[in-house]
């Protein structure tokens, strides 16, 4: 195995930390919300904890194996399109956790508490707007890095 192959596994270990912990945060609710509000609420508060605990590990594994990884290979640059992408989703998914994730589950977790459903709604609403939007683009940079758009 070269050095290559375990920066590229490492990387795609990274990339599918971030994918699963997105599906497992799509899955989990209804789930929980069967259980009882309080499981619920105890989902909400984890995921609020995910970004420190598994969001910002697998980012920075992402870009340190990706920046190693530019450096290592002189066909592609950081210039290169799917490298800029690549980059431009580190900052995406840190900006989302930072202001949207952390703070949001914690809003639904809150409202889950409370027992207003309209609170509830705009809490998980919220959340699975921005959920899908990061999937999405998490699948988008996936693929740029698969064909290695330029």
């Amino acid at each position: 195995m070269t050095y290559r192959d375990i920066l590229l596994v490492l990387h795609i270990a990274g990339a599918g930390t971030w994918l699963g912990a997105n599906v497992v945060q799509a899955v989990v609710p209804p789930v929980a919300a069967r259980k009882s509000a309080e499981v619920l609420a105890g989902w909400y508060r984890i995921t609020s904890a995910m970004a420190t605990r598994v969001y910002i590990p697998a980012a920075i594994l992402i870009l340190v194996t990706g920046v190693l990884m530019v450096l290592d290979n002189e066909a592609y640059g950081f210039g290169t399109l799917f490298v800029t992408i690549g980059f431009g989703m580190i900052i995406v998914g840190s900006v989302l956790g930072q202001f949207v994730f952390g703070p949001g589950g914690e809003a639904a977790a809150d409202a889950v508490e409370s027992g207003d459903p309209g609170a509830i709604r705009s809490a998980v609403g919220h959340l699975t707007r921005y959920g899908v939007i990061d999937t999405v683009l998490l699948l988008f940079t996936i693929t740029a890095m698969v064909l290695r758009l330029s």
